[in-house]
């Protein structure tokens, strides 16, 4: 301890992976192309510099540099100063709510860590391709990301040295935990990694006073202890949720069929006994019930990079519309997506080598969606492959494809109000009513009339900044 900061502030947290997290270690394992942190039991972990990281940047963006640098400590050059604020690693949760500290030695029972640990040799992943600059598939760019499935626990402890009573730097940290962009590791603004705060125990010591001391030394150790601590509701604390950002929920009714990925596990076979050739991607999740832990049968995935990509182009037509920006010869030419400004306000782009650009990430934010279904919502439905050269029918080439019948899906959409102009609004406006009017589709088959939805999208803000937008003969409600 400091003399000069006698002044302890702890929390112990309990952190839910809302969406699948993907926090790699950075290398390959030969057969995948990323693979997860994880501790010395072969868990996924939290790094702790991963967790301060997002809560620096958070704090950096709400308030004063001054205050980051008061709280998160600075270099500069000769001077500087420590980090007040101590950051633990997330210890992975059993199906108990317990966190797993310390080495196992390989004795680990629990279902969601054997799976967990299982992982390791058949991962959990989401195939991806590399976006070109014109916002379309780079053929030479495949890869493939390694997910933790959405609904693990972490235990992760905060720490605060302070000089005073009641400082407020720690309320604004604890805020920071319900921010819309308190999110880890990779692909964060297409669907992964965010979090939600379950449980938070806070406790203040003034070690300078015997009493308050001698509770202090009391503390346990286990970061799943919550002795001496008081239990903080995390709807009490003063969440730093700007007015600048609004939240939707986007409602989608298909109007048919619809699939969109490509998954490895089929559900239905047809009437010779076969199982289909191209599957819908599925992923199971966790669900806790009074505390327990334990696997959901496996969803439908919708990830939100899918909805994403459908929507940056049709942004870009309308904005290129309502701005006058037609085709010619030399834009179909050098025509990259990112040079139209709305969609660099709403998707962001990336910097290039050979210039001082600096990319920016987008003000969009999507969360993957899972949809629950039985095998009657499955629909098996058989294709000929068509010949390119000819046009007609290859022989003893009939292959067969799982659908969606008629499951709605339902997804959340944040977005970063701040630096959008109102060209980039309506444009985003009309996307949304194409994809709720039913004149975008989403996934495969649009040639066969897939994919395509009916729907509502119904903002936090009431429709200030973008009206809530209808379904298709639907009246809008009185106000």
């Amino acid at each position: 301890m400091i003399p000069s900061l006698n002044h302890y502030y702890v929390a112990r947290l309990t952190l839910e992976t809302a969406t699948p997290l993907s926090i790699t270690a950075g290398g390959t394992d030969g057969v995948f192309d990323t693979v997860l942190v994880r501790d010395v039991n072969g868990l996924p972990t939290l790094p702790g510099s991963a967790v301060a990281g997002v809560l620096r940047h958070l704090f950096w963006e709400l308030f004063t540099e001054e205050d980051m640098h008061q709280v998160f400590g600075f270099q500069q050059q000769d001077t500087g100063a420590f980090s007040k604020l101590q950051v633990s690693w997330g210890y992975i949760q059993d199906s108990h709510g317990q966190p797993i500290e310390g080495l196992r030695y390989g004795n680990i029972q629990d279902p969601l860590l054997q799976a967990a640990l299982a992982e390791r040799e058949f991962p959990v992943h989401r195939d991806q391709v590399r976006i070109s600059h014109r916002g379309v598939i780079d053929q030479r760019g495949k890869f493939d990301r390694t997910v933790l499935p959405a609904g693990y626990r972490f235990s992760v402890e905060l720490v605060l040295w302070s000089a005073i009573n009641s400082d407020p730097y720690w309320q604004q940290v604890l805020a920071l935990l319900k921010h819309p962009l308190f999110r880890l590791g990779g692909n964060t603004h297409a669907g992964l990694g965010a979090l939600k705060l379950i449980k938070a125990h806070t406790g203040h010591f003034d070690l300078t006073d015997t009493k308050q001391r001698d509770a202090f030394t009391r503390l346990a150790r286990s970061i799943g202890s919550t002795q001496g601590l008081t239990a903080l509701v995390p709807k009490t604390i003063d969440v730093a949720k700007e007015e600048r950002f609004v939240t939707a929920i986007l409602h989608l009714t298909p109007r048919d069929f619809w699939r969109i990925g490509q998954g490895e596990h089929p559900n239905q076979i047809d009437l010779n006994g076969k199982f289909a050739d191209i599957l819908p991607k599925l992923e199971k999740r966790v669900v806790w019930e009074n505390n327990i832990g334990k696997f959901t049968a496996a969803n439908l995935l919708v990830p939100a990079s899918s909805v994403k990509g459908a929507l940056a182009h049709r942004v870009a037509f309308h904005a290129n519309c309502r701005a006058g920006r037609w085709a010619t010869v030399d834009k179909l030419t050098n025509y990259a997506k990112e040079d139209d400004p709305e969609i660099r306000e709403l998707f962001g782009f990336a910097g290039h080598d050979n210039s001082m650009a600096v990319g920016r990430v987008g003000r969009v934010l999507l969360n993957d969606a899972f949809v629950a279904f039985t095998p009657n919502d499955i629909q098996i439905m058989m294709h000929n492959a068509v010949d390119r050269f000819t046009g007609g029918v290859r022989e003893h080439m009939l292959f067969s494809e799982e659908l969606v019948w008629h499951k709605p899906i339902e997804m959340q959409i944040i977005i970063d109000t701040q630096g959008i102009g109102a060209t980039a609004r309506d444009a985003l406006q009309l996307a949304l009513q194409d994809l709720c009017q039913g004149r975008l589709s989403l996934g495969s088959g649009m040639a066969k009339g897939h994919g395509l939805f009916t729907g509502t999208v119904t903002w936090s803000d009431g429709g200030q900044f973008i009206p809530n937008i209808v379904a298709p003969n639907t009246k809008r409600a009185a106000s």
